[in-house]
């Protein structure tokens, strides 16, 4: 959904965001399990609650060098989690390499 703010402010008013409608679908028994796609250490407390109220947690990140930067996922976070999938891993498995070439068509297109 739509979230006016700054762009100073907008990675953090997305986090919030995203934690108040996990917390309230979880909170209202609507899932059994809430599948976060982030690394971000800021989520821990809501992984926390959500486990406290009866739901798993998988976090799912990707793992990546770009040349200048790192992508990963706070080992905190993942800790707190009952699960974790890193994308990356998935993609290098040869169970799972035509799911991945079916989805991410234009990432494959140079290797095929």
């Amino acid at each position: 959904k739509p979230l006016p703010m700054s762009s100073a402010l907008s990675e953090k008013g997305v986090d919030v965001a995203l934690a108040v409608d996990a917390l309230q679908v979880g909170l209202r028994g609507l899932i059994d399990v809430a599948v976060l796609v982030s690394g971000d250490g800021d989520l821990i407390p809501l992984v926390r609650e959500l486990m406290k109220n009866g739901v798993r947690v998988l976090i799912t990140y990707f793992e990546y060098t770009d040349g200048e930067s790192k992508s990963f996922a706070n080992e905190r976070l993942l800790s707190a989690a009952n699960y974790e999938l890193n994308v990356n891993q998935l993609e290098n498995n040869k169970e799972f390499r035509s799911l991945f070439k079916s989805l991410f068509k234009g990432a494959y297109a140079d290797k095929t």
